[in-house]
């Protein structure tokens, strides 16, 4: 493991033990965020009563465990109270057998803070062929920081403030993540990004306060073609292939 990496997981971490709530409901940035992933999980993840892995659960299920058998896992032990069925565990080492889930879900920007290239081979060994995969990632091809070092690279470290607390993530192209769920036996049927107009605006005011007309706008922007590649957040539907 890369220092970055160990640096990365190793202070979320410490971060997610410390935190209440991982998106605060008086956040207008959080709740917005959790939004967009809820109504993406219950598009694409049909009434199950099948099994279904939560990866870095946050504290949060969507909804799925109202039909299914859901299994939650998180690094931080806090985050795993209150929800049934939890594990305090690692994605990047899924202490779960091979072909277990009909569902598997990753969102939250859980991959930001661990290297994708190991985590989504794990994410797609414990789903069983034909099950749904379901990620979410912050992106390098975001407006927010264009034309930065960091900008539009494969893979990336930043540090930038989030909640309360400095914060350090990786950042992942769209092109780089779909390049590993095709060599993991993964294929891609949908994509959506979000925080488009939100990304712009923190791009060309920098720390001014996000207005809320700007979350209306993120809407319309997402179908916009071009502008959406310029989107924060990332979310995608996978398929495991038949082996």
């Amino acid at each position: 493991m890369s220092a970055d990496a160990f640096d990365v997981k190793s202070r979320a971490k410490v971060a997610y033990e410390l935190m209440e709530h991982p998106w605060p409901a008086d956040d207008i940035w959080s709740t917005y965020t959790k939004h967009s992933i809820g109504a993406f999980v219950r598009e694409m993840v049909p009434p199950t009563d099948g099994m279904v892995f939560n990866a870095g659960c946050g504290g949060n299920d969507y909804g799925v465990s109202a039909n299914a058998t859901c299994v939650n896992l998180d690094i931080s032990e806090r985050q795993c109270r209150g929800l049934p069925k939890a594990v305090v565990g690692d994605v990047e080492h899924i202490p779960f057998p091979s072909n277990l889930f009909d569902v598997t879900l990753c969102v939250g920007a859980v991959l930001n803070y661990v290297q994708a290239q190991t985590t989504i081979p794990e994410l797609v060994r414990v789903t069983k062929p034909g099950g749904l995969i379901l990620v979410d990632f912050e992106s390098s091809l975001s407006a927010e920081i264009m034309f930065s070092p960091q900008w539009a690279k494969p893979a990336s470290v930043i540090e930038r403030m989030y909640v309360d607390h400095m914060d350090k993530t990786f950042l992942y192209s769209p092109g780089h993540i779909r390049g590993i769920f095709e060599r993991s036996g993964g294929t891609v049927l949908r994509t959506r990004g979000y925080h488009i107009a939100t990304a712009m605006w923190e791009r060309i005011f920098t720390k001014a306060l996000i207005p809320r007309a700007a979350y209306s706008i993120d809407r319309l922007a997402s179908r916009v073609p071009g502008v959406r590649a310029l989107a924060s957040s990332v979310l995608f539907a996978c398929r495991k292939l038949p082996a």
